[in-house]
C-alpha cells in the first residue's frame, strides 16, 4: 500500500507538469472571475455582435459597422477583450465615413465629375464641371463631359450645346461622339447630326 500512494501522487502531478490541462483551467477560471456565471450567454451575444460588425465592415457598410462596434462597448461592459478591437475598428469606420474634401483644383473637379458620371450622379457631375468650365471655359474635354452629364440627366438641349462646343474646340471629339451611348437622343438634333457627320 505504501507503494501505491506515491504512484497516485505521480499521476496527479504529471498533467500539471505537461501543462496541457493547466492552461485551459486558468483561462476558464479567469473568465469566471471577470464574467458573472450567466455571462456565457452574454459572451456568445458579444461574439455574435462582433462577427456581425466585422461582416458589415467587410461589406463597406461603415455606418452600420460603427453602430455595432459601439454597441459592443456599450452593451457588453464585462467583455473587455472586445473593447480594444472595437475601438480600433470604430476609428477605421470614422475615417471611412468622413466626406472627402471638396475638389479644389481644375484636375480634381474633372476627376470628381468623372466619378460622379460613372456613379450616375449627373447633378453632382454638372456642378463639378460647371466649376471647371468657369476656370477653363475653352476646354473641350469639360464641354464633352458636360454634354454626357446633361444628356444622361435628360437635358438634351443643354447637352447638344455642350457637344457642339466640344466639337468646335476639338474636331477629334467627333469620332468619340459617334459611338457615345449617351448621345443617342441628341442625334435627332439636326445641328448635332451635321456636326458628328
Amino acid at each position: 500500500m505504501g507503494q501505491k500512494q506515491p504512484a497516485k501522487g505521480k499521476s496527479a502531478k504529471s498533467p500539471r507538469r505537461a501543462g496541457v490541462k493547466a492552461a485551459p483551467r486558468r483561462r476558464a477560471s479567469t473568465k469566471q472571475k471577470t464574467s458573472p456565471p450567466a455571462g456565457t450567454d452574454t459572451f456568445r451575444q458579444a461574439v455574435a455582435r462582433y462577427e456581425e460588425a466585422l461582416e458589415a465592415l467587410q461589406q463597406r457598410r461603415f455606418q452600420l459597422a460603427s453602430e455595432l462596434f459601439q454597441g459592443i462597448i456599450d452593451d457588453f461592459p464585462e467583455e473587455r477583450d472586445f473593447h480594444e478591437r472595437s475601438r480600433r475598428y470604430l476609428q477605421v469606420c470614422a475615417r471611412a465615413l468622413l466626406e472627402p474634401p471638396a475638389p479644389a483644383t481644375f484636375e480634381e473637379r474633372v476627376y470628381a465629375a468623372t466619378l460622379a458620371i460613372n456613379a450616375g450622379s449627373h447633378d453632382e457631375a454638372v456642378r463639378h464641371l460647371d466649376a471647371a468650365a468657369g476656370e477653363n471655359p475653352d476646354n473641350d474635354h469639360v464641354h464633352y463631359m458636360l454634354a454626357i452629364a446633361r444628356a444622361d440627366g435628360g437635358d438634351a438641349q443643354a447637352a447638344a450645346g455642350h457637344l457642339l462646343r466640344a466639337l468646335e474646340l476639338n474636331p477629334d471629339n467627333r469620332r468619340l461622339a459617334r459611338h457615345e451611348p449617351s448621345f443617342k437622343q441628341l442625334r435627332d438634333d439636326e445641328a448635332v447630326r451635321d456636326a458628328i457627320g
